[in-house]
């Protein structure tokens, strides 16, 4: 029987603590294949070569905005299919943006603070269980 490749979880945020904690949680305790991207800098092309299938995104992100990654991977080929999930303290800029939030297709909002197990659970549900998780 052939093994299912390890799903790719591609995190963009521009706070190293919170790329390492992700890192720490999603490829060294859950078992995914994990690539992190400083979200100031980070381009679409770059986002769609890590071949993800499920991106993790800050809506703001230093000088740019993880919603306008949001909007350009819906309209990419590439990545119009990936679930996303948006992290993010900015409950303000979430409520504002709710009703944009529920036409696009397979994203997911996840309100920081947020637990280990809140991130583990959503995560597995998205993209399958990981290598450390049982079901």
């Amino acid at each position: 029987m052939a093994s299912r490749p390890t799903p790719r979880i591609s995190v963009v945020n521009d706070n190293p603590d919170f790329l390492e904690l992700m890192s720490a949680i999603l490829d060294e305790d859950a078992g995914y294949e994990v690539t992190l991207f400083n979200g100031d800098k980070t381009s679409i092309d770059e986002l769609a070569e890590s071949r993800p299938d499920l991106i993790i995104v800050d809506l703001i992100l230093g000088g740019a905005s993880g919603w306008e990654l949001v909007v350009l991977s819906r309209a990419d080929d590439r990545l119009s299919g990936v679930p996303i999930i948006i992290c993010s303290a900015d409950v303000i800029a979430l409520r504002r943006r709710e009703e944009e939030l529920e036409r696009i297709g397979s994203l997911h909002v996840l309100a920081k603070p947020f637990s280990i197990d809140e991130i583990t659970e959503l995560v597995d549900r998205l993209v399958g269980v990981g290598a450390g998780a049982t079901g």
